[in-house]
């Protein structure tokens, strides 16, 4: 483990947010949660860590299932509105749409020994996604206000 994953797993313990934590392909690191958009709608979110020993290392920090876009004919009205977001509204992260239909977003950066800008882009993405979804509903016509 690397000094950069330590130093995230004593802030994630002082502002008492339990993440799953578990090694992955490659020596990653992956910690994974859920981020509570509305009382009965969580988002699951992943942080992966590269692990090579050096003072910088790479991340990347996923919210999954957004939505999914289930028609496909919504497809190019769904992009149009997620090129809108990337531009405007989604600051640091990009949503993006995968090959099964998921909207989700990320985050690639860079981070040093000083961990707690990394544990507020986690706690940003939340907020943004939270602002974005019932613009995304819209859209795709998902009804996320029942529990995923």
């Amino acid at each position: 483990m690397t000094t950069i994953t330590e130093n995230f797993e004593k802030v994630l313990e002082e502002k008492k947010m339990p993440l799953k934590k578990q090694e992955i392909k490659n020596g990653q690191i992956l910690f994974k949660g859920a981020f509570r958009i509305r009382k009965n709608l969580r988002l699951p979110f992943g942080i992966v860590f590269d692990t090579k020993d050096s003072a910088t290392v790479d991340y990347q920090i996923v919210y999954h299932k957004l939505a999914y876009v289930k028609e496909y004919s919504k497809r190019s009205e769904v992009m149009d509105l997620i090129n809108e977001f990337n531009e405007m509204k989604a600051g640091y992260y990009r949503l993006c749409i995968g090959g099964d239909g998921e909207i989700y977003m990320r985050l690639l950066a860079r981070t040093g020994e000083d961990i707690r800008p990394v544990y507020e882009m986690m706690v940003m993405g939340g907020s943004i996604a939270k602002a974005l979804l019932p613009e995304i509903e819209k859209i795709t016509g998902e009804d996320t206000t029942t529990t995923k």
